[in-house]
């Protein structure tokens, strides 16, 4: 993108045992085996960004052990009103909706009710009979070449991105697919459930055989409605009732509540001369809840949904998902390819590292992904 966005959360999570009752509590960090002194560095590094005009604002969480051992907000979270970023500030969180989509997934594939290895189109028969992108020395003036898909799209596809479903030129800068998804009307504003743009969807070319690359792209609202098919509730209200309620999870919604937008921060982008500029303040839906990028969360929620998958799946007695859900969820299932240079799993991203003496990689940093709007975890 030529114009990046310039407004940062940060969760940053290293280990955790466990997590008592209530809120996440707090601790010195060498109590949780964590430098004072590098901590220390954090704050004027972050705050550094803001007095160089790269960034109105931010939050930043670090927790070990199940203990917060540093917390701070910096900057504004509005240029323009000069209202002090606080840490219950609430920020659209793009991708990071990414990884509490897939939980949403894994519980139903727990309770038997998804299999990994169905045909998506199981579920949604709009998704039957897709079709592939061909070779371009056979597109026509009017038509983009395309040839039939080899199989259907797995579940297993849809939550690892290797289904060929795209965002398109924002990450492909594949002219043929865009101009294929523009015609069949895959992404735009007119569009007002996730379910209407799976139906554009099916109209659409595959950016490649599903299974056979990795794909950045809608996957991930695809995921939302299958959701909705699946369990009979909205995406939104099936979130809130086995995620977001369970792990006190108050403060995030695909549609901030009026009562809250004062703790809304405003999106900033880069001018072509570095100034901060607002984006439009129309972000988010009370009706198409994009499974990809969504929701709006504070770092305290988002910290206690890491929290959960760090503990194994549970938090504070409630248990999301099973231990062996995450393993599996954490364990690369792109093979040898790459995604964005790291590997992936179902759902989150994974940099894997080899043990010294050891053949096998394993892993080093896992469970973790970013937002468009640069928010990380």
């Amino acid at each position: 993108m030529s114009h990046r966005t310039r407004l940062i959360t940060s969760l940053v999570l290293f280990v955790t045992a466990f997590a008592q009752a209530g809120e996440l509590p707090t601790a010195e960090p060498e109590a949780v085996g964590l430098s004072p002194g590098k901590l220390d560095r954090l704050k004027p590094a972050l705050q550094k960004l803001v007095d160089d005009g790269k960034i109105a604002g931010g939050v930043a969480v670090v927790a070990r052990r199940g203990k917060v051992a540093c917390a701070a907000s910096f900057g504004s979270r509005n240029l323009e009103t000069k209202e002090p970023m606080t840490e219950d500030t609430i920020f659209a969180i793009a991708s990071m909706t990414k990884p509490i989509t897939c939980v949403g997934v894994m519980r139903l594939v727990e309770q038997g009710k998804i299999g990994l290895d169905d045909p998506v189109s199981k579920y949604l028969p709009e998704l039957k009979g897709l079709r592939v992108l061909g070779d371009p020395k056979d597109d026509t003036e009017n038509e983009v070449a395309t040839v039939p898909a080899e199989r259907a799209i797995m579940v297993r596809d849809l939550l690892s991105n290797t289904s060929g479903f795209s965002y398109v030129r924002s990450l492909t800068n594949n002219d043929c697919l865009g101009k294929s998804y523009a015609r069949a009307g895959v992404q735009g504003r007119r569009l007002k459930t996730i379910a209407e743009q799976v139906e554009h969807l099916g109209k659409a070319p595959l950016a490649h055989q599903p299974g056979e690359g990795w794909t950045y792209g809608l996957s991930h609202d695809v995921l939302g409605c299958l959701i909705e098919v699946v369990s009979g509730q909205s995406f939104d209200a099936y979130l809130r009732e086995h995620i977001f309620t369970p792990l006190d999870m108050h403060d995030t919604f695909f549609a901030v509540p009026e009562a809250r937008w004062c703790r809304k921060a405003t999106i900033y982008r880069a001018n072509e001369q570095g100034a901060l500029t607002p984006l439009p303040a129309n972000y988010g839906s009370e009706t198409f809840f994009s499974g990809g990028g969504g929701l709006f969360s504070t770092a305290r929620d988002y910290t206690r949904s890491a929290h959960m998958l760090l503990n194994g799946g549970t938090l504070d007695g409630a248990r999301i998902l099973k231990p062996e859900t995450i393993a599996l969820m954490t364990t690369n299932q792109i093979g040898d390819r790459s995604a964005f240079g790291m590997k992936y799993g179902l759902g989150f991203g994974l940099f894997l590292t080899r043990a010294p003496h050891q053949d096998k990689p394993v892993r080093g940093r896992y469970c973790f992904w970013g937002g468009l709007y640069s928010t990380n975890f």
